[in-house]
């Protein structure tokens, strides 16, 4: 009881002690960022989402930059909320991109994704920056390589910066983390971000907690990830989003050699571009594909649901793509590669082709399995900020595994997850633990894997000559020949 002291009478009060229900958030959301020069400004306020919900809500967008013609493939595809982000165009193609990173804590530029939500818009889910993502520069920081390994380095307390070479002022961007071995020493530097720009290599300095030393490193300039991609890698993360990007659309080697800088579960490449039908020059002109692929994974999302890749389906919108890839060898090279693709198969019109991210991770490479274990993980964890702060009892404790069990079921019985789905209290909760606040629940699902590869195995079948007389034997019996 809320209250026990005392009263004549009879009192109702309602428990805090109730189960949680766990629900899906909205996943057929569009996260789209980029240039319209000629945007109402009041209306389209530079870094700042707008939600568009309809077509009509682009009316004041402009004609010029990329974000039109991007908002126009995705409505071409279906009807869905488009958080848009505009950032100012620069004079050259590095200014645009340093325009488009933004600032994380400024929530500019991608970063501006990430307060949609704050701001009373839908959270975006499929993240792209059509026209900003299709070339890698060759001025990036490519390579770290350790000189000395030093001592007495810790990964959490050793930090590395890398600073402009003598004479460079236009690279920027880049940075880097150290790993350190189980004996303080440092075992290679990764780079976390190559940025762009530089003329000479950067002077790597490492910076260890109290007593560490020595350690010394060399940077390498060369071709590197696209920097617009390699910071929507960190916002998708935080948002449990995919982002999809373009490739260059020159050969399929140069899409390979592309992809090959990229290594993320959060990335899903697209290429070739489509070609669309310009009516103010009345010529099909080549566009970026990645609002398609978007646009169409949204709408399967709103027909089937987050579990189904949109791949294998229509393009709409198209007349056709600016380099055409055949089904078959050519489709199998991009593919196997985790480059997804447009194809026409057998003359019976264009359709999108793959589900693959940039995961190295083989469990993580199919787009729909990352995605539905994102909006299952992000539902739970949203449905059990009601438990916080409620007392242990048995039944928020039995509350707690049934609305998880629960929600798990539900997903089955619909085909987003396969069979066998569980949560439970885990053995590892002890008397200390629950002492502090702290209780450990476990949760185990499995995303259905896309069906890629159908293998049929074709037999011979000679007996079919025995059956073929022994019908024309019961024909003949029965004067069926002779009619």
């Amino acid at each position: 009881m809320a209250d026990l002291t005392f009263h004549h009478g009879s009192r109702v009060f309602e428990s805090e002690e109730t189960p949680v229900l766990v629900r899906i958030a909205k996943t057929a959301v569009v996260g789209l960022i980029g240039t319209a020069p000629d945007a109402d400004e009041t209306k389209f306020p530079l870094n700042r989402p707008v939600q568009l919900l309809r077509p009509s809500d682009a009316s004041g967008l402009g004609a010029a930059g990329t974000l039109k013609d991007a908002v126009d493939s995705i409505f071409d595809q279906i009807v869905c909320p488009i958080v848009l982000v505009r950032v100012e165009p620069g004079t050259t193609t590095a200014e645009t991109w340093a325009h488009a990173i933004g600032d994380a804590t400024a929530y500019s530029g991608v970063h501006a994704f990430r307060r949609a939500v704050s701001d009373g818009l839908y959270k975006p889910k499929l993240l792209l920056a059509p026209g900003l993502t299709q070339s890698a520069p060759a001025d990036g920081v490519a390579s770290i390589a350790v000189g000395v390994a030093g001592t007495g380095y810790t990964e959490a307390g050793t930090t590395v910066s890398l600073a402009r070479g003598t004479g460079d002022t236009t690279g920027t961007g880049a940075t880097a983390q150290a790993i350190v071995g189980d004996n303080g020493a440092i075992t290679a530097i990764v780079v976390t971000k190559p940025g762009y720009g530089y003329t000479t290599a950067p002077t790597v300095t490492i910076t260890g907690p109290s007593g560490a030393s020595g350690a010394t490193a060399t940077a390498a300039v060369g071709s590197t990830m696209n920097p617009v991609v390699a910071e929507l890698i960190g916002v998708a993360e935080k948002l449990k989003a995919v982002a999809y990007v373009d490739g260059p659309d020159t050969s399929d080697q140069a899409a390979v050699q592309y992809r090959g800088l990229i290594n993320s579960d959060r990335i899903f490449v697209c290429d070739p571009k489509v070609l669309k039908f310009d009516t103010a020059t009345a010529l099909n002109v080549p566009k970026p594909s990645s609002p398609i692929f978007a646009g169409r994974q949204a709408k399967m999302d709103a027909e089937r649901g987050f579990w189904w890749a949109g791949s294998n389906v229509p393009a709409a919108g198209i007349t056709g793509v600016n380099r055409p890839v055949e089904y078959g060898e050519q489709a199998d090279y991009l593919n196997v590669s985790r480059i997804n693709t447009i194809v026409n198969i057998e003359n019976s019109g264009f359709r999108l082709w793959g589900v693959w991210t940039c995961a190295s991770d083989l469990l993580w490479q199919f787009v729909s399995v990352r995605r539905t274990a994102d909006a299952i993980n992000e539902a739970v964890e949203k449905a059990y900020l009601d438990f916080v702060d409620r007392p242990f009892s048995k039944a928020n404790l039995k509350f707690l595994v049934e609305a998880g069990r629960a929600f798990l079921k539900t997903l089955e019985r619909e085909g987003a997850i396969l069979p066998g789905s569980e949560c439970w209290l885990l053995d590892t909760n002890s008397n200390e633990d629950m002492a502090q606040g702290i209780v450990k629940l476990g949760i185990r699902f499995e995303p259905p894997a896309p069906m890629v590869d159908i293998r049929i195995t074709a037999y011979r079948n000679i007996a079919a000559y025995t059956l073929l007389l022994d019908q024309v034997a019961q024909e003949i019996d029965a004067g069926a020949l002779a009619a």
